[in-house]
């Protein structure tokens, strides 16, 4: 229930108009850090320990509020925040000024660190003239204190003290002060606020006497008001030389007081009514622009919208008018939040985020800054901290590029990887840079994510983080749980000039699930070609996703060669799936011819003679084979053959002694595993006493017979069949072959053949003839 409630607080504060705002992707985002008197921080009476964690726990709340620079006040009045021979230990650190701190630390260069651990800028913020704020607490003051070593350089108002402006050695010092800061610390830019020359006197006091020093160092100035002014002037535009010298890539800026000038003529100021520093601090901030002294003014415009006398909504208007190529920032008054005391329009809640609604509309506003640290840090300021967290800064912006300084970006990350490690997504990439090249180099990185392969650099929805400094990883603890991210980085320079993204890279991976195994129709040589079977897969979140097959497809494949499907996402994920491709076999086995060894048995002499079959049946798998015999004469119960094995029979060398003789056929079955079966025959001769010359329309002569030489035979044949021809020697071996003769057509023979007895068995598809001839010579 205190949840729920909370919620509808919070919906009442803040109007729905906030949440319609499209935030800008770049923005200063920052926050004043008091040191002078404890506002802020440290407390003096802390230990070192306890002022660390003090600071860690202001840069975490401001981190947290969506804040991306911190104005840290380091020298309030002529002393510092940090260890320095030009200027004592600050008493807001110590309780006692020039005591250092009880054990060694810098506050300068934690809060630095700290800053920069958290992605945030840090601005050295300077009182450039404060020396002393109140004149009663001078005798507790160091010894080395300005005000004791060159009290000359005073100027006297009340109680306070402030360096003369006009003084050269005054310029020398600041500068000094200044130069040291920029050598010694990694800051990100010097800041300024409003005491210049101090304001008009309280009634009562006497107002500073400057004259010995404008009699001393006119320069040809006559009006008092134009040569304070000019020593302004000289320090604006020497510290931002000095600053350039040193460290390029340091910001200098200043928070002059909200109002310029007083006039209905824009051409010379805004139409207000309150304290203007241009004559009464003497600070021409509307020059420094127009000059390029500074890169940037952040007037502290700490009035409510409608005020009268200063209205924030006419004063903001006038300075985006006055940028002149530079950045325009606007103070806001977090401390008035809530105080009715300080107007009306304080004590309406949505009053800061209508201010940055305003700031966001005008061109050349680029953000604002909130004074003070307490008062974001309170609950009694109408809540408007909240209203930033949640919805004015509830995306992060990048720092506005100053072109002037710098224009060219850096060079894009590279190899981005992200790895789900639980519920978060860590990201890790590389990228090439000299870390010693200040100007070029990448300082930190902006992180996009996308639920699609689409990111978009300038949109505000995609724009997910800001690294800390020097950091090339990033944890991303807002990812849900089971949704594939696409994440991609830029890199940001000192300057904020912004890289092309990264390679996109992906939590994820796709889920891919393959069609199932599948069948196909092998041929004789084992294999298929594989077909494309892609647009059968299944992914998940497909936009995208790659599929690739391997094997390709048109490759050979073979029973129970396996297929792989990889499934790519755009970010670099991937996941398989596979399929077993089988094979159905339509094919016979194939066989060569089945030649058996001997084919003729020419002595009939009744014994078991053991014939060889010479053949091979191939398939793609195992083959099975049945050898079965049969005779043209009658048999003896079988008793005249025996087969032995898939390659040897036994036969019996008998015939009729009145037939033309005996023909085995041996027929040879292959059978494959798919049940296709082949059939081959070979036939074994047992010669009658009568030659097979003629029948059934198929007649041969071999001519001369007997011969010394070689033999012509003659065939002829009532059909146009191709005819074999076999021949035996007289011991049943076979001696040549020839296929595919014509019929009706004449072969020579023997020329090769040693004397003796020969048998030509002439076949034309099942009728065979025999011929016995003799070669009598060679």
């Amino acid at each position: 229930m205190p949840g729920i409630l909370r919620i509808l607080l919070l919906c009442s504060l803040f109007p729905a108009i906030t949440l319609a705002q499209s935030p800008p992707k770049r923005e200063l985002r920052g926050a004043w850090v008091a040191t002078y008197l404890n506002i802020d921080w440290p407390n003096r009476s802390h230990t070192p320990a306890q002022q660390r964690a003090a600071f860690i726990a202001i840069a975490d709340h401001h981190r947290a509020t969506g804040l991306n620079a911190l104005y840290v006040q380091v020298r309030s009045q002529c002393d510092a925040m940090y260890a320095s021979t030009l200027e004592p230990w600050s008493a807001d650190l110590t309780g006692t000024q020039g005591n250092a701190p009880s054990s060694p630390w810098d506050p300068l260069a934690f809060a630095i660190e700290e800053c920069h651990k958290r992605g945030m800028e840090f601005h050295a913020w300077i009182n450039p003239y404060r020396a002393v704020g109140n004149a009663n607490n001078l005798p507790g003051f160091a010894a080395s204190h300005v005000a004791k070593a060159h009290p000359e350089w005073l100027l006297s108002q009340g109680t306070l003290r402030v360096l003369d402006p006009g003084l050269p050695p005054v310029r020398d010092h600041i500068s000094a002060v200044i130069a040291d800061i920029l050598h010694r610390y990694d800051v990100d830019g010097i800041h300024f606020d409003d005491y210049f020359y101090p304001p008009n006197a309280p009634a009562g006091t006497a107002p500073y006497n400057d004259s010995a020093t404008f009699a001393d160092y006119p320069r040809g100035f006559t009006v008092k008001a134009d040569w304070r002014r000019d020593n302004v002037n000289l320090l604006i535009q020497r510290v931002y030389d000095s600053v350039k010298t040193i460290k390029p890539w340091v910001k200098f800026g200043v928070s002059p007081s909200g109002i310029y000038r007083n006039s209905t003529n824009p051409d010379i100021g805004s139409p207000t009514g309150g304290l203007e520093h241009y004559t009464t601090l003497y600070a021409d901030t509307k020059r420094w622009l127009r000059e390029g002294w500074v890169d940037y003014i952040m007037p502290q415009v700490y009035w409510w919208i409608g005020q009268p006398g200063a209205n924030y909504g006419v004063i903001v208007p006038w300075w985006n008018n006055q940028a002149a190529g530079r950045h325009i920032y606007i103070g806001i008054a977090g401390y008035k939040m809530g105080d009715a005391a300080a107007g009306a329009g304080w004590t309406d809640s949505t009053q800061i985020p209508r201010q940055i609604r305003m700031n966001r509309s005008h061109a050349n506003v680029y953000g604002q800054s909130v004074y003070n640290t307490t008062s974001m840090r309170v609950n009694t300021r109408k809540g408007f901290r909240d209203s930033l967290r949640l919805f004015m800064y509830a995306k992060p912006a990048l720092l506005p590029a100053m072109q002037w300084r710098d224009s060219i970006a850096p060079a894009a990350p590279f190899g981005l990887n992200a790895v789900q490690a639980g519920d978060d997504v860590q990201l890790f990439w590389w990228h090439n840079g000299d870390p010693g090249d200040q100007l070029n180099r990448a300082r930190q990185f902006a992180v996009y994510r996308s639920t699609t392969p689409v990111i978009d650099t300038s949109s505000m929805d995609q724009f997910l983080a800001v690294t800390p400094v020097d950091s090339v990883s990033y944890t991303d603890t807002s990812a849900l749980p089971g949704v594939t991210y696409y994440y991609a980085v830029t890199a940001l320079d000192r300057y904020h000039n912004e890289s092309p993204r990264s390679g996109l890279a992906a939590n994820l991976a796709p889920t891919i699930q393959g069609p199932g195994n599948q069948w196909l129709f092998g041929d004789a040589e084992c294999g298929a070609p594989l077909p494309d079977y892609r647009d059968s897969v299944t992914v998940d979140n497909p936009e995208g996703v790659v599929v690739t097959q391997y094997p390709v497809p048109g490759s050979r494949v073979r029973h129970h060669d396996n297929v792989y499907f990889i499934a790519t996402n755009a970010g670099g994920k991937s996941d398989t799936a596979m399929l077993t491709i089988g094979l159905k076999d339509t094919l016979p086995p194939v066989f060569t011819e089945v030649i058996p060894s001997p084919g003729l048995l020419n002595t009939p002499n009744n014994k078991m003679v053991t014939v060889a079959l010479n053949y091979t049946a191939t398939d793609c798998g195992p083959v099975t084979r049945t050898v079965t015999v049969t005779s043209n004469e009658p048999d003896n119960g079988n008793a005249d053959w025996q087969v032995v094995d898939a390659n040897t029979v036994k036969l019996r060398a008998q015939r009729n002694p009145l037939g033309n003789g005996r023909v085995y056929t041996i027929t040879v079955t292959a059978t494959d595993t798919s049940g296709n079966s082949s059939v081959e025959k070979a036939y074994v001769l047992v010669p009658g006493n009568k030659t097979w010359t003629h029948g059934q329309g198929l007649a041969a002569t071999a001519l001369p017979n007997p011969t010394f030489h070689q033999f012509v035979l003659m065939l002829v044949s009532q059909r146009q069949l191709p005819i074999g021809i076999r021949v035996y020697n007289s011991a049943g071996a076979l001696v040549e072959t020839r296929q595919g003769q014509a019929p009706n057509s004449s072969v020579t023979l023997g020329s090769n053949y040693l004397p003796g007895i020969y048998y030509i068995e002439i076949s034309q598809a099942n009728i065979r003839q025999l011929l016995k001839v003799i070669k009598l010579g060679h």
